[in-house]
């Protein structure tokens, strides 16, 4: 995908001239965070909302400034509606004023536009490709969804604060690609804004982690899809679009919890708490345990906001499997316009669904089939989630499975020179991918060996951006 000049309407060159929206580039890690960092931490606490606020509008007006404005009404509108809806969550008439008809309408008025305006670009660029998608527009709204419903229901008391408010929906490391962080996760933080050194030192660990991920691993993997896509699908072999399926799919986890592990790291060192994104995915032993381990604060969303409000399991079988449509339905239609995420969503869902009513628990007590199943069926969802075009996602698909007769391959052999050129990165991947690793990591990682690998893994990680172009992290486009 990172080879693809417009998916979906989204310019990507756009994105790679706006070099200091990008957290794995030289103008960000040695500009824009450094100066940041020194105007918030030299500014009196009670003003470093405005300066994160502030900042992170700057920031974002660097990369897309046509967008600005609307993310600034967005915000204001959000924060008056939120506090129109304000309740004391101490109160004992609290359920009362849940059925409060004035607070409903403030928030069908909350839903209605931010769904609106989410649903305009989305199907706008269906209609003209010339349309961009704001960047990080899916992120921000769910957000302010988020919100208006916490507040709605209770669950947390309304900002009264326009910069407090603000900086939770415009805060810079979460702004473009996530995680989607909850306002009660962020209020403690937002109120006492800073870090001890501690927290700033294990920030700091996780910034560097993110980026060898994503320049070391991810950006180095992704060169191997460009390759495919300049050979042309058609004239590539079965084992190579094999090894191209997994590569993409090490490629999409390297590269999004690479930002992820920046963007937290990013927000512990200005005093946010840590939120975890991904919990080891490709150990999973099922399509469903997968998905709740890859972008967990997007799963728990659709989870909370959607799954459980429409009645979730708890209303028999037929609705179970009306609910779970619906969830993958929208899931799909939430990372792009293109037909292929459609029927991407269909597909992961049918798997979810199927699971579910049949060999689900045969799954897990067979953890080697499971695994190997897992290892199959993802890099399969992956390539209807990478191949944008329909007509190239059929040959692609022929290529898998060549009982269909697309023609011969040109070049028979190309899985040897392929796989000469990257079995080390696809071996890196793969260890990275063990729980293990990590775990070992963590349990040293305050040790003097630990902070020189770390060490050596930021100069690795800035020579390699000093000797190739800025490759925007896959999610920038959602």
């Amino acid at each position: 995908m990172s080879g693809v000049e417009n998916v979906a309407g989204f310019d990507l060159g756009n994105i790679v001239s706006q070099n200091s929206l990008i957290f794995s580039s030289l103008e960000f890690l040695f500009r824009f965070l450094p100066v940041f960092l020194v105007v918030f931490y030299l500014t009196p606490v009670k003003y470093r909302k405005i300066v994160l606020f502030i900042g992170s509008i700057l920031m974002y007006a660097c990369g897309e400034p046509r967008f600005v404005f609307l993310l600034l009404a967005c915000t204001a509108l959000n924060f008056l509606i939120g506090k129109n809806m304000k309740v004391d969550i101490d109160s004992p008439f609290i359920h009362s004023k849940w059925r409060d008809k004035k607070r409903r309408k403030w928030l069908l008025l909350a839903l209605i536009t931010d769904v609106g305006v989410l649903a305009f670009f989305k199907i706008g660029n269906v209609a003209d490709s010339n349309i961009l998608l704001p960047l990080g527009i899916s992120f921000y709204t769910f957000k302010m969804i988020s919100y208006q419903m916490d507040v709605f229901r209770g669950k947390v008391e309304a900002d009264n604060s326009f910069w407090s408010f603000g900086s939770y929906v415009c805060m810079f490391p979460q702004l473009t690609s996530g995680p989607i962080m909850r306002y009660d996760d962020a209020s403690e933080g937002l109120e006492h804004l800073g870090c001890t050194p501690e927290q700033f030192e294990e920030g700091l660990r996780l910034l560097v982690i993110g980026l060898g991920a994503k320049v070391l691993l991810a950006d180095r993997l992704g060169i191997l899809w460009n390759d495919i896509q300049t050979i042309g699908f058609e004239s590539i072999s079965t084992p190579l679009a094999w090894l191209g399926a997994f590569t993409y799919s090490l490629q999409l986890y390297f590269d999004f919890e690479g930002y992820s592990l920046m963007a937290v790291g990013i927000g512990m060192m200005i005093g946010m708490p840590y939120i975890k994104n991904f919990d080891q995915p490709y150990m999973a032993t099922s399509v469903s345990d997968f998905w709740r381990r890859w972008h967990m604060t997007l799963g728990s969303w659709f989870r909370d906001y959607v799954y459980i409000p429409m009645g979730g399991n708890r209303k028999g079988v037929p609705r179970l499997l009306l609910n779970l449509c619906v969830v993958w339905l929208l899931t799909g239609l939430w990372h792009g316009s293109g037909v292929n995420f459609l029927i991407w969503g269909i597909t992961v869902g049918l798997f979810v669904i199927v699971e579910k009513l049949f060999y689900g628990k045969w799954l897990s007590r067979h953890k080697l089939v499971s695994h190997i199943y897992v290892w199959i069926v993802i890099p399969l969802t992956w390539v209807i989630f990478a191949v944008t075009s329909l007509p190239d996602l059929g040959i692609y698909f022929g290529r898998l499975f060549p009982f269909f007769g697309i023609g011969e391959t040109l070049n028979p052999q190309d899985i040897f020179k392929y796989f000469s050129m990257y079995w080390w990165l696809l071996l890196a991947g793969i260890f990275f991918c063990i729980p293990g690793v990590s775990a070992w990591f963590n349990k040293h990682r305050k040790s003097w060996y630990a902070n020189a690998l770390l060490l050596v893994l930021f100069w690795m990680a800035v020579y390699q951006l000093t000797n190739a172009a800025n490759n925007p992290f896959m999610y920038f486009r959602f």
